[in-house]
């Protein structure tokens, strides 16, 4: 050691000074950054999974496993209603459209529609006219129009909102492929049944109309529209 110092110049000394301070920094500045984070990380806190859109949810759409995603979120900033495992969402529909990265919550979605006591299901054959063009989905609202030839009514020709605010139970299309026909089921207390019946049986042309989210219920009722009154 004692000869390496004496063979050591000047220079070199003053080298292996820097070398040295220049470890020493690094050191330093590792342990000062390895503080910073422990430090952020107790006033984070722990982590949590929650549940997210991956792409656009559609109305009346059910949730599954393909539209589902796990977002890790400090848990102090991710409120009490969060859903955090995949049985609470999936099969559920929301009655509103929901973007990609919703980060989803207790009550933006909601079970499929059921019969409520006294109701009844009722099986409406439709097409892509009478249909809406196949956006009739289950948990979708729906009015129910009819047009009458004044000759079978014994007076004006008019068209009528024959029902309002109706809930689809079920929405399929034909197996058959491309007339875009198909089937809806209709939630209907024991009178509408009787309303429906008589529509497929006597009304010239029936039409299914869509209801907006929101709006169910807030709509007053129209008399039946007979041209020149």
């Amino acid at each position: 050691m004692a000869v390496m110092r004496r063979q050591m110049n000047p220079r070199q000394r003053q080298g292996l000074l820097l070398v040295v301070v220049a470890a020493a920094g690094l050191i330093g500045v590792f342990l000062l950054v390895a503080s910073y984070v422990s430090s952020v990380s107790k006033q984070v806190g722990p982590k949590v999974g929650v549940l997210t859109l991956i792409r656009p949810l559609q109305a009346y759409q059910q949730v599954t496993s393909t539209d589902l995603g796990l977002v890790t979120l400090p848990q102090k900033w991710v409120p009490g209603t969060a859903l955090r495992d995949p049985s609470q969402a999936l099969g559920q529909i929301s009655q509103v459209p929901l973007p990609t990265g919703t980060e989803l919550e207790q009550g933006m979605l909601t079970g499929q529609p059921s019969l409520k006591p006294g109701e009844r299901e009722f099986a409406l054959p439709v097409d892509s006219t009478t249909g809406v063009a196949n956006q009739i989905q289950a948990g979708s609202v729906v009015d129910l129009v009819a047009t009458f030839s004044g000759s079978h009514s014994g007076g004006q020709s008019s068209a009528r909102v024959m029902l309002s605010d109706v809930t689809v139970l079920l929405a399929g299309q034909s197996t058959t492929g491309s007339s875009g026909g198909g089937v809806v089921t209709l939630a209907l207390t024991p009178q509408q049944v009787q309303q429906v019946a008589y529509v497929e049986s006597f009304a010239q042309k029936w039409w299914l109309s869509l209801v907006a989210p929101g709006t169910t219920g807030t709509e007053p009722q129209l008399p039946p529209y007979q041209p020149g009154l």
